[in-house]
């Protein structure tokens, strides 16, 4: 009897056991891990949205030149410093009697101007009673292209008082050249072409120190140097200087 107890309960635990099993409570131990599906679709919007990042990254950043600034240096390899002429590059000279050279020269323009020196200056026959500025400039010299204004002002203010004579003392200018810096700086006064006024160049060295720095301004009244600027001069030193020489 005890025996089919036992048979009997053995029975029923196997029964319902079987009929636990194929109620599915036991089905996620045997259900695989979930995978993420990535569509065409998202798989597009996921390189567009990427792909700015990369260019971005590519990117060099672009560097801003510092401007140089004029230097009393003729090694300076800013555009306002030339080379001082040497006495080698120097033409036959054609003297007055008091010793000073004359220098015949023609302006770009085609006007011909003469330029006599003097021991504390220079003299120009054709503007006589008049106040000169003599400058000397380059035609990639950005502070001479800013003292340009400077020069128109005082030129039109003083129009019966000054003339403004011009050597463009950097590499050689063609004719092409020239009518658009005339024309773009609306110049109105004589430019005289540098290697045509060498010796001239080597006097102003000579004279007064000039060592190639540009601009260099001279103000020229009666034959005598009365004030000389290098670098860019501002329009009120230029202009309290020029009144004092007015009567």
């Amino acid at each position: 009897m005890l025996i089919l107890k036992k048979t009997t309960l053995i029975q029923i635990s196997i029964l319902t056991t079987t009929l636990f099993l194929n109620t599915g409570c036991f089905e996620f131990f045997d259900e695989p891990s979930p995978q993420v599906v990535v569509t065409k679709k998202q798989q597009v919007k996921k390189r567009v949205v990427s792909a700015p990042v990369s260019r971005q990254r590519a990117v060099t950043p672009v560097l801003t030149p510092i401007p140089v600034e004029c230097t009393d240096d003729i090694n300076s390899p800013s555009g306002c410093q030339k080379k001082p002429i040497s006495s080698k590059e120097l033409k036959p000279k054609k003297v007055t009697m008091e010793g000073g050279e004359v220098h015949k020269l023609r302006s770009i323009q085609g006007k011909k101007i003469t330029i006599v020196e003097r021991k504390n200056g220079f003299y120009f026959p054709q503007y006589k009673n008049k106040i000169v500025v003599l400058q000397m400039f380059g035609k990639n010299c950005s502070h001479c292209i800013k003292e340009m204004p400077v020069l128109h002002k005082i030129y039109n203010k003083y129009r019966k008082h000054i003339e403004i004579i011009a050597v463009q003392v950097e590499d050689k200018m063609g004719p092409r050249e020239a009518r658009r810096l005339i024309q773009k700086h609306h110049i109105k006064y004589p430019i005289i072409p540098g290697d045509d006024a060498t010796n001239l160049q080597y006097n102003v060295q000579s004279t007064y120190g000039w060592t190639g720095i540009l601009p260099y301004t001279l103000v020229v009244q009666n034959g005598i140097t009365e004030f000389t600027y290098p670098g860019e001069v501002s329009y009120n030193e230029i202009n309290s200087n020029i009144r004092s020489l007015l009567p």
